[in-house]
């Protein structure tokens, strides 16, 4: 009769507790808050028609009690006081904390701020993600949020002590980029190189390395877990 139940369990797809409930994701969010304060506490930059829109990159811890920590911005066009003022104003702010199951969880998250003179656009808007999915997801997507409850890519980096880099982007020294796909459960199934010095090989294979062993809030659009690229990135200051 044992048999029996445990083969009937299996053709259910309940063989086991673990693989019948799947987590469920919340990323890190930004909440009513957050958009007014850097709106009142930014000036915004002088934009023209040669440069209509300036964005801002950024990254943050994002703790289990909402505030954000290790703030870094990067930005590309030559606004750097603008930069400046958002990492800044970004520091230290509360935001929706990320959850797995109802319990808050740390993450670090990636956002930009995009400034605007277009007919249409809100002069600023605030995303959780830099833009590389937009093209599927539209502008609203959650990007996959690295778990830092568990492990993380950049902690397995940094236990080597030869280890040098410094995590996100930066107009200093050089970059190693390095792609991942993260599946709806929050898993890295591939992760290969797109750029590293020829100096910093090695870390572009630790970091792959790392990836795979690594967990994430995984993507949102609408409201639904999807596959998404994810980049990891590291700089060497001077």
């Amino acid at each position: 009769m044992k048999n029996v139940v445990v083969s009937v369990l299996i053709a259910l797809g309940l063989g086991s507790v673990g693989s019948a409930v799947a987590e469920q994701y919340q990323p890190a969010g930004f909440g009513e808050n957050v958009l007014p304060y850097l709106e009142a506490a930014v000036e915004s930059p002088a934009l023209d028609d040669n440069t209509p829109v300036a964005a801002v990159y950024c990254q943050a811890d994002v703790g289990a009690d909402g505030l954000t920590r290790n703030v870094s911005c990067y930005e590309r066009e030559g606004f750097r006081t603008l930069r400046d003022q958002v990492e800044e104003a970004m520091a230290g702010r509360r935001m929706i904390p990320a959850k797995i199951d109802g319990k808050p969880v740390p993450v670090r998250m990636v956002f930009r701020v995009v400034y605007a003179d277009r007919s249409g656009q809100p002069p600023v808007m605030l995303l959780p993600n830099l833009g590389h999915m937009q093209g599927d997801f539209g502008y609203q997507y959650s990007a996959p949020q690295e778990r830092l409850d568990d492990t993380n890519w950049y902690g397995l980096y940094r236990r080597d002590t030869r280890s040098s880099g410094q995590p996100f982007f930066s107009d200093e020294g050089e970059l190693t980029r390095v792609l991942a796909w993260v599946t709806e459960s929050g898993r890295v199934v591939t992760a290969h190189g797109l750029e590293t010095h020829s100096g910093y090989k090695r870390d572009a294979r630790a970091v792959e390395k790392a990836l795979e062993s690594s967990r994430f809030i995984p993507g949102m659009a609408n409201g639904e877990a999807k596959r998404m690229r994810y980049v990891a990135v590291l700089h060497y200051p001077q």
